[in-house]
């Protein structure tokens, strides 16, 4: 899936009928959350899609997400998992480009979008550094104690790169009448965190880490309203 959905952020980006025939461009806006036990992430999508040619059931689309998750209970760890840390809560905003496409049937939309890049922003959280081993690395002066983090600022490709905020969704827009519809999906996202610096030093986790990330998938259902004549 991840092969395909970056094909389509190529597409998307490079298609001349952007912009060229407006008459030919779905516009709206998508207001809902994704869910599960004690996390949630609502988002708002403003999104715009476009017919590629005489494929009248395949539809480009590009947009802007407002977006955020709350957690509790989370393990975040490096690229390597290596290192981790545990958080009792975990909040992130964000506003994100998106990119996707849309397979198109009566009533119904089968669609696939991911976020491009964006930034983040987030209240400081602290961390416990859990480790214990027979070869400390750079980072043992931290370990089994809590560290002050941040949300990292600035995201790319989240669903293709570790490390960063964003979010993505699988879903089925259902509409019930011309102007309005239901949403159904997962959404799937990452949250991703850096050690904040101490005394204008930076904080290293072994290896010479900062950052560490988790991924979550959660069902996501959102009200749909179309902006197009």
């Amino acid at each position: 899936m991840k092969k395909v959905l970056l094909g389509c952020v190529f597409l998307a980006a490079i298609h001349p009928a952007f912009g060229q025939n407006q008459s030919n461009v779905n516009a709206g806006i998508d207001v809902g959350t994704g869910f599960k036990n004690s996390a949630w992430a609502p988002s708002l999508l403003y999104h715009e899609e476009v017919g590629i040619g005489k494929l009248s059931w395949l539809r480009l689309g590009l947009g802007l997400r407002a977006w955020a998750y709350y957690g509790e209970g989370a393990t975040l760890s490096s690229k390597d998992e290596s290192n981790n840390l545990l958080f009792r809560k975990t909040s992130v905003n964000g506003a994100s480009f998106v990119a996707g496409f849309n397979f198109c049937f009566p009533r119904v939309d089968i669609g696939i979008n991911t976020d491009i890049g964006g930034l983040a922003l987030g209240s400081k959280r602290s961390g416990f550094y859990e480790k214990t081993t027979s070869t400390p690395g750079i980072g043992e002066l931290f370990y089994n104690t809590w560290l002050s983090t941040s949300p990292v600022n600035f995201d790319f490709l989240p669903l293709f790169l570790k490390n960063y905020n964003g979010q993505s969704e699988i879903y089925a827009r259902i509409y019930l009448s011309k102007k309005m519809g239901l949403k159904l999906g997962y959404v799937l996202g990452q949250i991703a965190y850096k050690t904040n610096n101490v005394k204008e030093r930076k904080v290293l986790l072994d290896d010479r880490e900062r950052r560490v990330f988790d991924r979550y998938s959660l069902p996501y259902a959102a009200l749909s309203f179309s902006l197009s004549d």
